[in-house]
C-alpha cells in the first residue's frame, strides 16, 4: 500500500517537473527568439523551442494524464483548431494564424499556470532591468529590419523616437508598442498584486507607450479602490502612508522618466487631431472600406493578410483585424468569451468592469492580440477571470 502510494507521488512529481518545463520552453520560445535570431543568428529558435515545450507538455501527461482545466474552457480552446481547419482555404495567406494556435498553447500554460506566475514574476523582473539599461545608454539590444508603410527599413531608436527624438525601450520585443502591450497584458493578470502593479507601470513608462502608462495606471488605481474603501483608509494610518507613498512614487516615476516631450504626447493619447492618432483613424477607415468589400465567405472566414498586403499595416484595432483576417468567426471566437466574463465578473464587484473595459479597450485602440506572445497572453487574460469565476483561487 505505502508503496503504490510512493509510486503516485512520484509519478505526479515527475509530471510536474515535465509540466513546468514545457512552461519554460514557450515562454523562452516566445520572449527571446528574436534576441536568438539577430544576436546569436539561430532562426530555429521559438519552433525549437515551442515544439520542445509541447514535447514535454506530452511526457508529463504520460506519467499523469489528468489536465487541470476545466472541460469547457478545454473544449472551447481546442475548437480554434477546427475553426482554423475551416476558414484557411479562404486566406490570401497564414499571416495571423497564431490567432488559432495559440488557444492550444494556452491549454498547455493553464495546466501549469500557478508555475507560470512564478517565472512571469521573475521575467517582469528583468524586464524591467533592461528596459532600464536600454533606457539609460540610450541603445536598444538589438534591432530589427521590417517591411513597413514607410517601406522596408530598421526599426531602430530614430524610427521609434520619432521627430520629437524620444527614446522608447523595447528590449527583446520588437518594438516599445509590443513592450507596451506586454505590460497592459500582464498587468491584468497581476491585478492583485500590488508589487508587480508598480514594477509594470514602470515597464510601461519607460516604453514610452502612451495607452500602455494609462491603462496600467488605471489598473494600479482600480487595485486600490478595490482594496481600500473610504473608511478603512481614514481609520488606518497606515494605508494612508501606502497609498500616498504610492501615488508619490508613480510621480517621481513620471517626473524623471518622461521629459516634456514625452509628458506632452501622452496629455494627446486621446487627441484625434494628433497626427498619429489620425493615421490610426485612417488604417480604421481603409479596414471598414475593405470589409464592406468582402464577399459572403470571406466575411464569415475572413481573408487573413488582405489588408497588411496592401498597406503594410494591421487595421489599427484589434476587433476590426479579427473581422478583416478572421471574419464573423473568429470576431465572435474572441468576443464570446470576454462577454462572460463581463458578465460573471461585473455581477460579483461592479468594479470589475473597469478590468473589462480596459481589455476591450486595448482590443479597440491596439491590436492586443496580435503576435504569438501578445495572442497567448490575452488568452490567459481571459482564463484569469475565467478562473476566479469558477474557484476561489486567487492570483
Amino acid at each position: 500500500m505505502d508503496k503504490a502510494i510512493s509510486l503516485r507521488i512520484n509519478k505526479h512529481k515527475v509530471a510536474a517537473f515535465f509540466g513546468n518545463l514545457s512552461v519554460l520552453s514557450i515562454i523562452l520560445s516566445f520572449y527571446f527568439y528574436l534576441l536568438a535570431e539577430i544576436a546569436f543568428n539561430i532562426n530555429s529558435f521559438r519552433p525549437l523551442l515551442l515544439l520542445t515545450g509541447y514535447a514535454f507538455f506530452i511526457v508529463g501527461l504520460i506519467f499523469n494524464p489528468k489536465l487541470k482545466i476545466d472541460s469547457q474552457l478545454f473544449i472551447y480552446l481546442i475548437a480554434s483548431i477546427l475553426i482554423f481547419i475551416i476558414s484557411s482555404p479562404f486566406w490570401l495567406n497564414s499571416f495571423d494564424i497564431n490567432i488559432y494556435l495559440s488557444p492550444i498553447t494556452a491549454i498547455v500554460i493553464i495546466n501549469n499556470y500557478d508555475y507560470f506566475l512564478r517565472v512571469m514574476k521573475v521575467f517582469i523582473i528583468l524586464t524591467l532591468i533592461l528596459a532600464f539599461y536600454e533606457f539609460i545608454n540610450q541603445e536598444y539590444l538589438f534591432v530589427v529590419s521590417r517591411d513597413t508603410f514607410f517601406g522596408y527599413r530598421p526599426l531602430d531608436e530614430k524610427f521609434y523616437g520619432g521627430y520629437s527624438g524620444i527614446f522608447r525601450s523595447k528590449v527583446y520585443f520588437e518594438g516599445p508598442l509590443a513592450l507596451s502591450q506586454s505590460a497592459i497584458g500582464t498587468a491584468l493578470i497581476f491585478r492583485k498584486n500590488v508589487k508587480m502593479l508598480y514594477i509594470i507601470f514602470l515597464i510601461s513608462i519607460i516604453a514610452n507607450g502612451r495607452l500602455g502608462i494609462v491603462f496600467c495606471g488605471i489598473i494600479l488605481a482600480t487595485y486600490y479602490f478595490k482594496k481600500y474603501n473610504l473608511a478603512s483608509i481614514l481609520l488606518r494610518p497606515k494605508s494612508i502612508l501606502l497609498l500616498i507613498s504610492g501615488f508619490f512614487g508613480v510621480f517621481l516615476a513620471l517626473y524623471f522618466l518622461l521629459d516634456k516631450t514625452s509628458i506632452d504626447r501622452l496629455k494627446e493619447a486621446f487627441d484625434v487631431s494628433n497626427e498619429g492618432n489620425s493615421e490610426r483613424i485612417n488604417f480604421w477607415i481603409r479596414g471598414f472600406d475593405m470589409l464592406l468589400n468582402y464577399d459572403f465567405l470571406n466575411l464569415i472566414f475572413g481573408n487573413n493578410g488582405a489588408f497588411v498586403n496592401e498597406y503594410k499595416n494591421n487595421a489599427e484595432n484589434g476587433w476590426l483585424t479579427l473581422l478583416l483576417n478572421n471574419g464573423i468567426l473568429g470576431f465572435m471566437y474572441y468576443a464570446i468569451p470576454v462577454f462572460l466574463i463581463a458578465v460573471n465578473s461585473i455581477k460579483k464587484s461592479p468594479i470589475n468592469s473597469v478590468y473589462i473595459l480596459v481589455l476591450v479597450g486595448s482590443m479597440f485602440v491596439q491590436t492586443f492580440h496580435l503576435g504569438a506572445s501578445a495572442n497567448l497572453i490575452y488568452w490567459l487574460v481571459i482564463y484569469s477571470f475565467y478562473k476566479k469565476n469558477t474557484s476561489n483561487a486567487e492570483i
